[in-house]
Parts: structure tokens; C-alpha cells; sequence
């Protein structure tokens, strides 16, 4: 497993796809303190519950502002993180030395994992400097141990990236191909985000919603006591899509024949 690791980080040295993934998450926060800002300047007032973030304290929920964004850009690095290795036919050395798939598998879900944790760290770090820069730190309402409520919402906003990061994961190894990957990675973030709203109309199904985890990241506010409550399932949700999503993906990895 160490040996897989080490290869890995050798490969994402010379990785301009991850330069480009980092390169996004880095610059959108710094384009929406400067947008948020001119916004202002123009008599515009910045609303928690719309603009999610509106100042330094409020910056901790930048995964939550921008979680369409970092699932895009962490589904199109995966497809071709995962679908190059098939597609160029550098997994069979790998598998050839007698690398068992499982771990081949999970060497890549740790490295990815990695790779998202870094880039939604670094954006949520600009953003907290950029809006405390133009608005001020000042505060989340309704929160009195501010520490403590930062580091549960980052760390669930975290955890619902990694639960869709582990389906795109699966998706990889299951089509073997980056055009498929992202494609099928598309439809899975754009469906898994729609359903939700569709299922909320209804009587019967509405509580199917709360087993999607884009129900949380883009229905959710997470800067309310009713929100902050809910952290725990949003942990479990999220733990749960984990585990099904890496079962089938190493389950179908096992059986599949690597021409």
C-alpha cells in the first residue's frame, strides 16, 4: 500500500490536471470576495441566508457556496485521474508486480481524498482572509463558540465532498474510461442534486431526500441551530455513501478483465 502511495504522489508531481483543480479552487474565492465587494460598493447588501458567505467568519462555509463548483472540478480531475491509468494501460504494471486491486483501489480514494481536502482547505483559507478583508470578520449569528461550530461545519461540508468523491471514485473504475467518467460523474451530481427538490413535493418519498448528500450541500443553510443539528446525519449519510459507493466499486474492480 505504501508503494502505491509513493507512486502516486510521484505521478501528481508532474499532474497539470491537478495544477488546474487547484488553480480553480484557489482563484473562485478570490473572484467572489472581489464580485461580493464591487456588489456592495454598488448599494447591493449581502445576505447570509443567499449569499451564504458575507464575511470572514462566514468564509468557513466556502465548500457550501461553492458546492456544485468543487464537485465539478473534483469529478473531472478524477475521470481522468482513474481513466488515464486504463486508457494508457499503466494500471497493468502496477497489477503486475502483484499489487492486490483492493488496495490499488484504495490507494487511489486516499490520494484523491487528499487532494480534495487540500484544495477545499486552501479555498476555504482565501475566502475567510478575502471576506474578512473587504467585510470584516465579525461573526455567524446564532453561534456562541464560534471555534467549535467552525470546525463541525467544515468537517461535515468536508465529508459530503468525500461521499460524492467516493461515488466518482467507483464511477472510474467501473467505466475504465475518462470521457465515460465524466459524463456518467455529471449526471450523478446533476441528478443526485435535482431529485432532492423533486422529492420534497411529494407525501410518501420525502424522506428519501435526506439520503442524498447533495440534499445537505445545496438545500441546507448550515449556519442555523436547526442545521448545526443535523451535522450528525449529514456525517452518517455521508459515511454510508462512503462504504456502499467503495463496496460495488472494488466488488465490480476485482471482476473486471484489464485488456
Amino acid at each position: 500500500m505504501l508503494n502505491l502511495l509513493s507512486a502516486e504522489r510521484i505521478k501528481l508531481r508532474r499532474s497539470k490536471k491537478l495544477i488546474i483543480a487547484l488553480i480553480i479552487l484557489c482563484v473562485l474565492p478570490i473572484i467572489q470576495t472581489v464580485n461580493s465587494y464591487w456588489s456592495v460598493s454598488y448599494g447591493a447588501e449581502l445576505v447570509q441566508k443567499v449569499d451564504t458567505v458575507v464575511n470572514g467568519a462566514t468564509g468557513i462555509l466556502m465548500i457550501k457556496k461553492n458546492g456544485l463548483t468543487v464537485l465539478l472540478v473534483m469529478s473531472a480531475f478524477i475521470s481522468f485521474f482513474i481513466g488515464e491509468e486504463f486508457q494508457h494501460g499503466t494500471i497493468r504494471n502496477a497489477l503486475s508486480l502483484g499489487r492486490s486491486r483492493t488496495h490499488y483501489y484504495v490507494s487511489k480514494l486516499i490520494v484523491v481524498a487528499l487532494v480534495s481536502l487540500a484544495g477545499v482547505i486552501v479555498m476555504t483559507i482565501l475566502g475567510m482572509i478575502g471576506f474578512t478583508i473587504a467585510f470584516g470578520f465579525g461573526g455567524v449569528a446564532e453561534m456562541n463558540h464560534y471555534v467549535s461550530y467552525a470546525l463541525k461545519a467544515f468537517s461535515t461540508l468536508y465529508m459530503l465532498v468525500l461521499a460524492n468523491v467516493s461515488v466518482y471514485v467507483a464511477i472510474g473504475f467501473i467505466t475504465k474510461n475518462s470521457s465515460f467518467t465524466l459524463i456518467w460523474s455529471f449526471i450523478y451530481t446533476i441528478a443526485t442534486g435535482f431529485l432532492p427538490g423533486i422529492f420534497q413535493q411529494t407525501t410518501h418519498f420525502k424522506q428519501v431526500m435526506f439520503w442524498f448528500t447533495e440534499t445537505f450541500m445545496f438545500y441546507f443553510n448550515f449556519a442555523t441551530p436547526e442545521d448545526v443539528a443535523r451535522f450528525p446525519e449529514m456525517i452518517v449519510v455521508s459515511l454510508i455513501t462512503i462504504v456502499l459507493s467503495s463496496a460495488v466499486g472494488i466488488w465490480m474492480f476485482n471482476r473486471t478483465d484489464i485488456k
